[in-house]
């Protein structure tokens, strides 16, 4: 039985994780209550009075997730869903570490019209979309494995996090921006987004920091119980 001592340290690891992913929160706060319309990635920009304490805040998240990981993966059973899990959270927890590498190339109001610029904004945004992609290839692949056999909160999580900060927000985030539409609304969807985000990390930390044996009532299913075989 793994220690209670480790399992504490990985809760919390999950829990530092999702906090650190949404550090926007931090920015808003030390600039005085203003800038919840601007861009996420545009905060972290060279220049921009909280950059560097945004960026270290996503690059130990990355390593958070990381260090939980394996355990996550081994809460979950066997087969091509759990290394869907596995690599997808992957991609995520390096793609995050990336960006905050290749940062975008200017703050909010800022004008980016240099060729260096577009091409640093161009390889920033890729490096973005990669990283959400394969942490909603994670989200789903447990949505499926825990679709029969739970747990149940991870398995309503899971679909919450794909509905609602997955789709609903990056649509509507995505709709606002190429309509040139109100701040408020692109940068509420891109805010849902991440928080969502941050609450899945939390459940990788739950889901690390179980105890061994959880697993054999866990993962039994209601609907399977008194079925043959």
């Amino acid at each position: 039985m793994r220690r209670p001592g480790r399992r504490r340290l990985l809760r919390l690891a999950g829990v530092l994780a999702g906090v650190l992913y949404s550090g926007f929160a931090l920015d808003w706060v030390l600039r005085g209550f203003e800038g919840m319309t601007h861009v996420v990635s545009e905060l972290a920009a060279v220049g921009e009075p909280h950059a560097v304490l945004l960026r270290s805040a996503d690059g130990a998240c990355a390593v958070l997730v990381l260090l939980v990981l394996p355990e996550a993966g081994a809460a979950l059973p066997e087969g091509r869903w759990r290394r869907g899990v596995v690599w997808g959270t992957a991609t995520f927890a390096l793609g995050a570490a990336a960006a905050a590498v290749v940062t975008a190339p200017c703050g909010p109001g800022v004008v980016c019209d240099a060729p260096g610029q577009r091409r640093q904004a161009a390889v920033h945004d890729a490096i973005t979309v990669a990283s959400d992609l394969g942490l909603f290839v994670g989200v789903a692949a447990t949505w499926a494995v825990t679709r029969r056999e739970g747990p149940a909160w991870l398995h309503g999580t899971a679909g919450w996090v794909l509905a609602v900060p997955g789709v609903a927000a990056s649509v509507v985030f995505g709709a606002v921006t190429a309509a040139h539409g109100p701040g408020w609304a692109s940068g509420g969807a891109q805010r849902v987004h991440i928080v969502g985000i941050s609450v899945w990390l939390v459940c990788l930390g739950l889901l690390a920091g179980r105890e061994t044996g959880d697993q054999d009532v866990t993962w039994r299913s209601p609907h399977r119980e008194g079925r043959p075989g």
